[in-house]
């Protein structure tokens, strides 16, 4: 991946060179110390609109990590609260980051002198200046003023000179004659890649299998031209080749198996403008992903998906080289499934959808590390447990159905939570990552033999026939009992959806009474009871998980006011769309 990065910095390396360095500040406003040259004079305090993204190398910014780093002239200014002695703690707290690039440098001694000659008076201006600022996170840098014209920092000879030097001060002082582990050339090499990116701890001291900190560079060593260029990268993917996903980021990285610059430099403009305009990956999936997969086949895409807090970076999930015809297969394969189902306005299982299903795990969950292997899975090919996802699906719809047995709707209806669970089995089996068998054939009816040719992946064993049809069956007990009653007490003999072979076969009977007591056991009733009948007697003992039988019952449920399943009760029909 850290080659992929440097190649994306080398193909977009900037003409000046200090600019490889520079990132863009995140707040929309900052402060500036105003100062003359002729002669260096303090001016006061001004506030500053953020440069644009193509001027945004102006204030010579770069991430500052620890109290003091002095490695930019412009720094965070955060202040925790409306206090003057909290606004006077941000403020002290940036001034030392601020003057720790103007110390020990000759050439900028002069400001450092009067940085400390003006201290009480900056430290007032700037006070009066956030004491009427709403915005709670701002920064400081300097505007230098020369024949009466405004210069930012960048635009001063003597402040890039420095911020180069600082930039790489470290790989200076700790480099060792070596070769560079990206390029390969005999060079000045040093440890540090964890500068670039933080989630790199392979080459800090403590990571290293001696403890050493001189061993350090022997781990990934860098060179100098290397180092710049990942810096670039770095900071191309993370402004322009970023998304926002579910409450976390995902970087985007594409390569090519052969080196083109003309073809990497289009796909990167191509994710650049997609990350501008569809920054949401979850909501905006489909349209991402077409426009990716509409790629020569040798373009392959990395996707890293990223934890960042402040300046701490952790990598949740790094998938490798995913080509435009896997991207392609994957929106096509959510279309044929969501098709194969025909449930109008049925959603597509995107990933956002099943991270619902999933209820939208955290960070630190085991249905987080579950729920990143399914993404693994996706883009992948690999295969997954369906009874893991089975679980996850059945627990979203186990809640659901309780929610609408107390009349709450807050999320989906159980049934459509159905529908979508079984379209994603349908899906994820279409792309490889389920294996489920096309076997098996039926015994009975056209009608409900051509119903389960539509899906012989899945209804590819006896018993789950005679499941699904028992679900058919409970499911027109139930709208019945809606239709006629307003409630539906047959719920309540399924166990909370937890029940397990006996208890599904030992419906039958109370479902043909329940049914007869209504006056709703009709021709087409009486076919599909003889058909699950059938279809037990050839199931023969299964080891069926519990979730597994639970889902293919409660599909049942959902399909029972579809065709070729439907009631023949009007009344029954106008109603059962509520249970």
């Amino acid at each position: 991946m850290l080659t992929k990065v440097i190649e994306i910095g080398r193909l977009m390396r900037q003409s000046e060179y200090y600019r490889n360095f520079t990132k863009a500040v995140k707040q929309d406003k900052g402060l500036a110390l105003l100062v003359s040259l002729e002669p260096l004079e303090y001016k006061g305090v001004v506030a500053l609109e953020t440069p644009g993204p193509d001027q945004a190398h102006l204030l010579l910014y770069t991430d500052q990590l620890g109290q003091v780093s002095g490695k930019s002239p412009t720094v965070n200014l955060t202040v925790s609260g409306k206090s003057l002695e909290k606004i006077k703690e941000a403020i002290e707290k940036a001034l030392r980051k601020f003057r720790r690039f103007f110390e020990d440098e000759e050439v900028l001694r002069d400001f450092v002198k009067l940085f400390e000659k003006n201290h009480l008076q900056i430290v007032e201006d700037l006070e009066k200046q956030l004491m009427t600022m709403e915005e709670k996170g701002t920064y400081l840098t300097i505007i230098l003023i020369k024949n009466g014209q405004e210069m930012m920092p960048a635009e001063y000879e003597a402040f890039r000179e420095v911020f180069i030097k600082r930039a790489l001060e470290k790989a200076t002082r700790t480099g060792v004659q070596g070769t560079c582990h990206f390029c390969g050339k005999p060079k000045l090499v040093s440890a540090t890649v964890n500068e670039v990116f933080t989630f790199a701890t392979f080459d800090k001291p403590g990571f290293c299998p001696s403890l050493r900190e001189k061993e350090a560079v022997k781990v990934v060593p860098i060179c100098e031209e290397c180092k710049t260029d990942l810096q670039n990268g770095a900071n191309i993917v993370t402004r322009d080749l970023t998304f926002n996903f579910l409450g976390t980021t995902i970087w985007l990285i594409p390569s090519l198996m052969h080196r083109n610059d003309s073809i990497l430099s289009r796909v990167i403009e191509r994710v650049k403008e997609n990350s501008k305009t569809l920054k949401d990956f979850a909501r905006n999936e489909e349209e991402i992903e077409e426009a990716l997969a509409d790629e020569d086949p040798f373009v392959h895409y990395d996707f890293l998906f990223m934890e960042i807090n402040k300046n701490q970076q952790r990598i949740e999930l790094h998938l490798t080289e995913v080509s435009p015809t896997r991207l392609r297969k994957l929106v096509n394969e959510r279309k044929e499934a969501v098709k194969r189902i025909a449930i109008e306005n049925l959603p597509e299982p995107t990933l956002g959808l099943l991270w619902d299903l999933y209820e939208k795990p955290t960070s630190k969950s085991k249905a987080r590390k579950d729920y990143l292997q399914l993404i693994r899975s996706i883009f992948h090919g690999e295969s997954y447990n369906l009874q893991r996802f089975l679980w996850y699906c059945m627990r979203k719809i186990r809640k659901a159905v309780q929610e609408t047995d107390s009349k709450q709707t807050r999320n989906f209806h159980w049934r459509t939570l159905t529908y979508l669970s079984f379209a994603a089995v349908l899906f994820l089996n279409q792309i490889e990552v389920f294996h489920l068998r096309k076997e098996g054939e039926s015994v009975v009816s056209s009608e409900v033999s051509e119903f389960f040719q539509r899906y012989p992946e899945f209804f590819d064993e006896p018993w789950k026939k005679a499941v699904f049809l028992t679900g058919v069956l409970a499911g027109k007990v139930l709208a019945v009992q809606y239709a006629k009653r307003q409630a539906a007490p047959f719920f309540n003999k399924l166990k909370g959806l937890k029940m397990n072979m006996r208890d599904v076969q030992g419906l039958l009977p109370e479902i043909r009474n329940k049914l007869e007591q209504y006056k709703s056991y009709g021709q087409r009733t009486d076919l599909i009871m003889k058909a699950a009948a059938e279809y037990y007697l050839l199931a023969g003992e299964k080891n069926i998980t519990i979730d597994e039988l639970n889902f293919v019952f409660t599909l049942g449920m959902a399909f029972s006011n579809r065709e070729p399943f439907k009631i023949e009760v009007e009344e029954v029909e106008q109603n059962e769309q509520q249970v």
